[in-house]
C-alpha cells in the first residue's frame, strides 16, 4: 500500500508539534465534534480530507453526553489524542465539523453539521453555519442558500471503495472456506419491543444455524450503544459474536453473506453490497419495504437464507441505494470543497477518493465471565 491510504491516514492525527504555530503562512485549526462513535466515523472520514494538509491541524473532542467515554476510546483507536470538552477554548478555531447535536460553548467559528445529525437551532451563532445533507431531496425546501449543501454519503463511498477487499475483511473476522457469515444488527435500548424480536432472532439463527457452516455476527445499530442484558449474554455464551461500537461496523457488512435485521442504517447501506438482506420486526416505510425479503417467524431459518441467496439479484435494490445519495463517489470532493470554502484557503492539487474501510474486529463472550467486560474488549 502506498503512504496515507484508508489504513495508515490516521497517522497525520497524531502528536501535536508545538513549533505549528510560530511560522509563516496561513494556518488553520478544524474541530472535530464527535457525539457517539457511530457518527464519529463520517467524522473521521472528514478529518481524513484534512489530515494531510500541513496548513492544518486537527483536533477532536467528544461532546457531553453519556457516549463520550466511548468516544474517546473511539478516537484513540483511530491514532487521534481527543482534547477534553473542558479544555476546550474558542482559540483560533477556523473550522468546526459536528456530527452530532450542536452542544453549547462551541467555538464561534464556522460550523458544518454533517449528514444526518439532529438540526437545531443555530441563529444565535455569528459565523456562517451550513447543515449538509446525503440527498437533494434531505435538502428542506426552505433552506437558504450558503447554509444547506448536498455533499454526498461517505458511509454509501467508502463502502463502495471497500468491496474489492470482502476476502480481506472475511479473515479478519475469523470467516474462512465455505463458513457463511450472517451479519445482524442489534437496536439499542430505545425500542423494548424491536429489541427483544431481535434476541429472538439471534437465538433463533444459534440454534438453527450449524456452527461449523454459519458465523453469526451481531452489529449494535448505527446510533446505539454496546447491548447489555442477560439475554444477549447467553447468545454470546453460545457463539454470537459481537462488534463493540468503536468498531467499523462497515467493515461488517461487507464481509457479509447475509444481512439481518429490521428496518435500519444497517440493512439499509447493507443493499449497497449485493447480498440477500433479510428484514424482521415492522415493514420498512420506504422502497426496501418492496425489494427485501421477510424473514418469516413461522419457517425454519435456513431454508429461508438459502432461498433468499437463490433469489436475490442486485438490481432488485436500485431504488434503494439511489434514495441513499443523489452524489455518489462525490463526497470527498463535495465536503473538500465545502471546507476549504469556509477556511477561505485554496485546495491542494490532488483529487480526493474514498479509501476503504479500516479492519473489523469482535469480540466474544467466555463462559462465566460478564458481558460488560467482553463489550470493552475483555
Amino acid at each position: 500500500m502506498t503512504a496515507m491510504t484508508g489504513f495508515e491516514w490516521r497517522r497525520a492525527l497524531t502528536g501535536f508539534d508545538p513549533g505549528w504555530w510560530e511560522r509563516l503562512g496561513d494556518r488553520r485549526t478544524v474541530l472535530v465534534v464527535v457525539g457517539s462513535p457511530v457518527s464519529g466515523q463520517p467524522a473521521l472520514d472528514v478529518a481524513r480530507l484534512a489530515g494531510t494538509d500541513p496548513r492544518l491541524r486537527v483536533l477532536f473532542t467528544a461532546a457531553p453526553g453519556p457516549s463520550s467515554a466511548a468516544v474517546e476510546v473511539m478516537l484513540k483507536d483511530a491514532g487521534a489524542a481527543p482534547l477534553p470538552w473542558s479544555e476546550l477554548e474558542a482559540g483560533d478555531v477556523g473550522l468546526v465539523v459536528t456530527a452530532s447535536r450542536v452542544p453549547e460553548g462551541l467555538p464561534n467559528a464556522p460550523l458544518i453539521v454533517l449528514p444526518g445529525a439532529v438540526p437545531e437551532d443555530v441563529t444565535h451563532r455569528r459565523a456562517p453555519t451550513v447543515s449538509t445533507y446525503a440527498h437533494r431531496l434531505d435538502r428542506p425546501p426552505d433552506a437558504e442558500d450558503g447554509h444547506g449543501a448536498v455533499v454526498g454519503d461517505s458511509d454509501h463511498d467508502r463502502l463502495v471503495a471497500s468491496l474489492p477487499l470482502r476476502d480481506f475483511y472475511r479473515r479478519a473476522l475469523g470467516v474462512g472456506g465455505r463458513r457463511g457469515l450472517v451479519v445482524v444488527a442489534l437496536p439499542n435500548s430505545t425500542g423494548a419491543c424491536t429489541r427483544c424480536r431481535s434476541l429472538d432472532v439471534v437465538g433463533r439463527l444459534l440454534a438453527e444455524l450449524p456452527s461449523d457452516q454459519y458465523h453469526v455476527l451481531g452489529i449494535p445499530e448505527p446510533g446505539g450503544r454496546c447491548p447489555d442484558g442477560p439475554g444477549l449474554a447467553v447468545h454470546l455464551r453460545d457463539g454470537l459474536g459481537l462488534m463493540p461500537p468503536e468498531a467499523d461496523w462497515r467493515a461488517a457488512l461487507v464481509a457479509a453473506d447475509w444481512i439481518v435485521g429490521p428496518p435500519g442504517p444497517v440493512t439499509r447501506y447493507g443493499t449497497i453490497v449485493g447480498v440477500p438482506v433479510l428484514v424482521t420486526g415492522p415493514a420498512p416505510g420506504d422502497a426496501l419495504r418492496f425489494l427485501a425479503v421477510r424473514l418469516a417467524a413461522h419457517r425454519p431459518v435456513r431454508p429461508q437464507l438459502t432461498e433468499a441467496a437463490a433469489r436475490w439479484r442486485p438490481e432488485r435494490v436500485r431504488p434503494v441505494l439511489g434514495r441513499i445519495t443523489s452524489e455518489p463517489g462525490r463526497f470527498d470532493r463535495n465536503m473538500r470543497s465545502l471546507m476549504y470554502g469556509l477556511l477561505r484557503l485554496p485546495q491542494p492539487a490532488t483529487i480526493p477518493v474514498a479509501d476503504p474501510v479500516s479492519p473489523p474486529f469482535r469480540i466474544g463472550c467466555r463462559d462465566g465471565e460478564p458481558l460488560g467486560h467482553a463489550c470493552r474488549g475483555g
